[in-house]
């Protein structure tokens, strides 16, 4: 359980490079997005600001990860844990899938944003249960 900590430093720090090279393509396949119309400018700017949030996301929760005490807890902090890991993916995947929409949609992206909450609910919540559970070693 210990490992996850380095899991999501890990996937926050490729996270962070995964930002800066998404960055440096619409550097270089779009010139900065000079000149694109509004509506896919800002479709690709928020998926590459996405890409820093799920990054971010890992390396908050890999910088002060600690495993709780007890069955449940551990569980659900493990379930967290998951659930946070694939956001980054979702919302890179995001990025370059879901850009050109021309609906304006980001099925991925939502899905990855729903993750987080989820992952950052159980962690909170294994946390409550963690104070509550009696500690079984």
């Amino acid at each position: 359980m210990n490992s996850l900590r380095g899991v999501h430093l890990v996937a926050g720090l490729l996270g962070l490079i995964a930002f800066v090279l998404t960055g440096q393509y619409m550097e270089l396949a779009f010139s900065h997005l000079n000149g694109m119309p509004d509506a896919p400018r800002l479709m690709f700017r928020s998926a590459h600001i996405y890409t820093l949030y799920g990054a971010l996301l890992n390396l908050v929760l890999g910088s002060y990860f600690r495993p709780l005490l007890g069955r449940t807890a551990r569980r659900m902090q493990m379930i967290g844990s998951l659930a946070v890991l694939i956001v980054p993916v979702l919302l890179l995947v995001s990025f370059f899938a879901e850009s050109h929409n021309n609906p304006l949609s980001r099925p991925v992206a939502v899905i990855g944003i729903y993750l987080s909450l989820a992952g950052c609910g159980l962690h909170w919540f294994a946390s409550i249960a963690s104070h509550k559970e009696p500690v079984v070693s």
